[in-house]
């Protein structure tokens, strides 16, 4: 077994891998849990993960000679260095993104952050589904209350525009 920690990557021998899980146990509480509240302080502690929700596409920006990877999650997108250590380059938060346009004829998609543009074709999937997970993200960043109707056409012509 490995591990990464802060960049350094440790091997466990099996008897100390098995210590490892067996101190952790032994910290739970003494108590019996229900099926229901396992389930759910699973999902609780899933949903703490740097990484949670967050998809990754290959990329190429147009000003880039190599590929990287484009991560969209609920609040941001990240462009990362596709090479180990995987160092995030730089991250645009969704309030900040003022528009975004596909080329659906070169598979380009174009997004204006702060008076920048930032231009980059996918190599992991079809340009559109990074648009609908662009719109949809946005979407949800603009929806005001959560309890609110949706506005089913806003959400079309953010995600549909490929139509």
């Amino acid at each position: 077994y490995q591990r990464r920690v802060r960049g350094v990557s440790r091997k466990y021998r099996p008897e100390q891998l098995a210590n490892l899980i067996m101190d952790a146990h032994n910290m739970l509480p003494r108590r019996e849990f229900t099926a229901t509240e396992l389930r759910l302080n699973y999902i609780l502690k899933w949903e703490r993960l740097m990484d949670f929700g967050m998809t990754y596409f290959i990329v190429k920006f147009d000003k880039s000679k190599k590929e990287e990877l484009l991560s969209v999650g609920r609040t941001s997108m990240s462009r990362i260095d596709l090479s180990p250590p995987h160092d995030i380059l730089k991250t645009w938060h969704w309030t900040s993104v003022q528009g975004w346009h596909v080329n659906w004829e070169v598979e380009k998609l174009t997004f204006e952050v702060d008076s920048d543009s930032f231009t980059f074709s996918c190599n992991s999937a079809y340009i559109k589904v990074v648009h609908e997970y662009i719109g949809g993200y946005i979407f949800l960043t603009i929806r005001k209350e959560s309890d609110t109707e949706l506005d089913k056409e806003m959400f079309y012509k953010l995600t549909g525009g490929w139509q």
